[in-house]
């Protein structure tokens, strides 16, 4: 009797895990995919092999086009993403492709993307996927939660605010510039500097300072794990369904680098909770966590606590400060020295605008 019923169970448990993955990789990406085209949308077909997607099916750019991206070296999306160029040629500014599982609306128009991006939020599988990098804060999430998180952070990257904050970006890039120029003298005028370790050292400098304020020492830590945190996710397929339960070697270290990221952060939180403390950027998220615990906290997931909504947002600072801007920089400077008549005109411009320094008391 006891062999029987286990069977049933088992046999139970063999159905439902059947119907879950079919449901998961083949239903619900089909049932979508009639969703977006019974609105008119329209993409390359179904891949026969579904854990690939579309991607596995990119196109090379055609031959023709060869010269005129020749021509314009810069044009790198049509490089790297040329299959999303070919796509937008052959479908229209809005179709569909998929991604493993995962279907993509893609969106090439700019009023539509602002659009989506003022209104809309971010798509759910950024808040599964990417949990422990992201968890639910502006970057990943979505619907009335995204919109409050919005209203309270937008306002603290506007013009006049980001001004407030250029002493502190003028006092740590005078310090960068001032290590390589002692670098050059100690190498007799030659010296091999990698910028774009130094300018991610740089913003993650800036960002420290305007967020944690005087702790910017331990935000500066926060920040070295969550890079690490960042690498040994990047080692872990994402899109693979319960992967990410799996206490693999991976995983577990992901679940310690995301416990010790938490308990650093609320550290630095509980030490900023005296109201003689300096006005940054988490005592602003601060003040919207303690807002939200007055207001009966309507606005919040209910799987999301008021810590973590904290803890969240910090993260988010982190990559909009801190790698966006490194990346943006370094690339930046690249194309200066590679041409050095945008670098002449840029410096005109500059000292046309803010003039020298015998220009000022």
């Amino acid at each position: 009797m006891e062999t029987q019923q286990l069977l049933i169970v088992l046999c139970g448990s063999v159905v439902l895990s059947f119907a879950y993955l079919t449901n998961f990789l083949l239903l619900h990406p089909r049932k979508l995919r009639s969703k977006l085209q019974s609105q008119g949308i329209k993409g390359p077909s179904s891949p026969s092999f579904f854990l690939h997607g579309n991607i596995k099916k990119q196109a090379t750019p055609e031959e023709n086009n060869n010269q005129e991206l020749e021509q314009n070296k810069h044009t790198w999306p049509f490089r790297v993403f040329s299959h999303i160029k070919q796509w937008q040629i052959e479908y229209g500014s809005i179709f569909m492709y998929s991604s493993g599982t995962t279907q993509i609306l893609c969106v090439t128009d700019a009023d539509m993307v602002k659009e989506i991006s003022l209104n809309q939020g971010k798509p759910s599988y950024l808040s599964k996927d990417h949990g422990p990098l992201l968890g639910q804060g502006i970057f990943s999430s979505n619907g009335p939660y995204w919109a409050h998180q919005r209203k309270i952070i937008a306002p603290e990257f506007y013009l006049n605010k980001v001004k407030e904050m250029v002493k502190l970006m003028v006092e740590s890039t005078s310090k960068m510039m001032e290590s390589w120029d002692e670098r050059t003298r100690n190498s007799e005028g030659k010296s091999e500097v990698k910028v774009d370790d130094d300018l991610k050292s740089l913003t993650a400098d800036i960002i420290s300072r305007a967020c944690f304020g005087s702790s910017y020492a331990e935000g500066e830590q926060i920040f070295l794990k969550l890079q690490t945190l960042q690498m040994v996710m990047s080692k872990v397929p994402i899109g693979v369904p319960g992967l990410r339960h799996i206490p693999s070697k991976h995983n577990r270290e992901i679940w310690r680098l995301d416990k010790e990221i938490k308990a650093m952060i609320l550290k630095i939180v509980r030490a900023q909770r005296s109201p003689t403390y300096e006005k940054d950027l988490l005592q602003v998220i601060l003040d919207a966590a303690k807002s939200y615990e007055e207001n009966g906290g309507d606005w919040l997931p209910a799987d999301v606590a008021a810590e973590m909504f904290i803890v969240d947002n910090c993260k988010s600072i982190y990559f909009a400060g801190h790698e966006n801007t490194g990346l943006t920089a370094s690339w930046c400077l690249m194309l200066l020295a590679a041409y050095p008549e945008w670098q002449a005109r840029a410096r005109a411009e500059v000292l046309d605008v803010c003039g020298t320094d015998n220009d000022h008391p």
